[in-house]
């Protein structure tokens, strides 16, 4: 029922599913806001992107990842002492680390700015659903039974202890959700590991043999001469704000292309949606347009970024940020 309206009769021919069961059904299906009725038919409320809608939107912002990645590295190489001069833990360890940390922030906060405002093309308020939540429904058809999703899928996913917030810039591709569940980062927050450790130096009675063995296999501290500190870096909120303010740099060329690219993308999402649920377009440009940052990164990696190792965990775009919330 996601092209067209259809009663339950002709969904139940489709599937092969009883129609008495389907009606058993479409209540739930109903208020969960999966399907909505049109006179005596339903139809689909939310978009499926499919593996041949990927590829149609994939193939115009392919020509632009050099361009917009040769864009970053004017914008962020070359800073390096600026950088260490605001002071956060972690300032020398150099822009190939830091990119995975600057390059999403800086690409992530110019894609919205330009969408909502120049665009105006904003994603509009989380609409309440009928079962009390908010958001809604991102669908993707996957290449095999694994479901797997798009290896360029990526986010930024948050937590927070009694101190401030850590923040993890995520791809499918590198990313891996061991460091955050169970006895990881989600671990280091319930015990305030970051915000006891202000220059990044874990004080010694915080952390067990055990404690130790596992961060260490997670990647998320290092050894040193003094003990163990975070393998990652820790910003005091104005260090934050001076750093990102130093490198967001005008970029005409950028907006440009930034630009481009999300037009096109818009383009294609209007091309094979289904008119009903047009309305929902804009929410499925920014996911898209997030993930040109993955593109962006791969390009980067080519002699700019440090390449992940495939034998630990990927660690580089985590962060941790002193005092409330940040839009990242």
């Amino acid at each position: 029922a996601y092209e067209k309206p259809l009663t339950v009769e002709e969904i139940s021919a489709c599937t092969g599913i009883p129609a008495m069961y389907i009606e058993d059904e479409i209540p739930r299906l109903e208020y969960g806001e999966a399907l909505r009725k049109t006179g005596n038919k339903y139809v689909t409320d939310f978009i499926v992107f499919r593996l041949a809608d990927r590829a149609s939107v994939e193939e115009p912002v392919a020509s632009a990842i050099k361009k917009l990645a040769d864009c970053c590295e004017a914008v962020f190489w070359g800073r390096d002492e600026e950088l260490k001069k605001t002071g956060f833990y972690g300032s020398s360890m150099g822009m190939e680390r830091l990119g995975y940390i600057f390059v999403p922030c800086f690409l992530r906060q110019k894609i919205r700015d330009l969408k909502n405002n120049r665009l105006n093309l904003p994603d509009g308020n989380y609409p309440p659903r009928k079962d009390g939540g908010y958001g809604w429904y991102i669908v993707e058809e996957t290449s095999d039974e694994r479901e797997i999703p798009s290896e360029y899928n990526m986010g930024c996913w948050g937590l927070k202890d009694n101190c401030g917030h850590i923040y993890y810039y995520w791809t499918n591709q590198y990313s891996d959700r061991k460091i955050h569940f169970n006895d990881g980062v989600a671990w280091m927050c319930r015990q305030d590991i970051m915000g006891n450790s202000p220059e990044g130096m874990i004080p010694e009675d915080l952390l067990s043999e055990d404690d130790i063995v596992r961060l260490l296999e997670d990647n998320l501290i290092k050894k040193c001469e003094k003990g163990y500190r975070l393998n990652f870096v820790r910003f005091t909120r104005q260090q934050f704000r001076d750093a990102r303010e130093l490198l967001a740099s005008a970029d005409k060329r950028l907006d440009e292309l930034l630009c481009s690219q999300i037009l096109a993308v818009r383009k294609e999402f209007e091309k094979f949606v289904p008119g009903h649920l047009h309305s929902q377009i804009n929410q499925w440009v920014t996911c898209f347009s997030y993930r040109i940052v993955s593109y962006v990164l791969e390009e980067l990696m080519r002699g700019r970024l440090a390449e992940p190792n495939r034998m630990r965990p990927f660690t580089d775009g985590l962060f941790y940020v002193e005092g409330d919330f940040v839009e990242v």
